[in-house]
């Protein structure tokens, strides 16, 4: 099973090979992840907390632009603050706060672009529910991340 690299990045998780039993292993086993610790696959709970700190976030910047702050700007500023940072540095400001990072599964250094279609997927909040055993939502999934602990 591969480890990870500098920055917590997984050194390889092309060669991770699915476990036999769909009960056996932990989040991120697949992709090549550590089970725990830096590198490891962030928690449900923690990436819904990062969330809404994001949430929060957009609405107080949004009202100190406007105030009352209409909803479309709340969702513009959130938008903009979680689809710049991720693309060129891979984390939001709550990310930064909760100690996690969105990484490339194919080992990219930048998100990039991706990190557009995974905000527009967030729009919809449904796929971001649907999880996968490597603890991906959909959203992840469409852009090809994963979002890990940095510490």
């Amino acid at each position: 099973m591969a480890g990870t690299g500098p920055n917590g990045r997984p050194s390889s998780v092309r060669g991770a090979t699915r476990a036999d039993d769909p009960d056996d292993g932990y989040p991120g086993r697949d992709l090549g992840l550590p089970e725990t610790g830096p590198g490891s696959a962030a928690s449900a709970p923690l990436r819904l907390g990062q969330f809404l700190l994001d949430l929060l976030v957009g609405g107080l910047v949004a009202a100190a632009i406007s105030f009352p702050a209409p909803a479309s700007l709340s969702l513009a500023v959130w938008a903009v603050l979680v689809t710049v940072p991720v693309a060129v540095i891979g984390q939001t400001p709550a990310m930064v706060v909760t100690g996690m990072r969105v990484l490339r599964v194919d080992g990219v250094e930048r998100v990039g672009l991706w990190a557009l279609a995974r905000t527009v997927s967030l729009f919809f909040i449904v796929p971001a529910a649907i999880m996968d055993r490597d603890g991906r939502g959909l959203h992840d999934r469409v852009s090809r991340t994963v979002v890990v602990r940095t510490r």
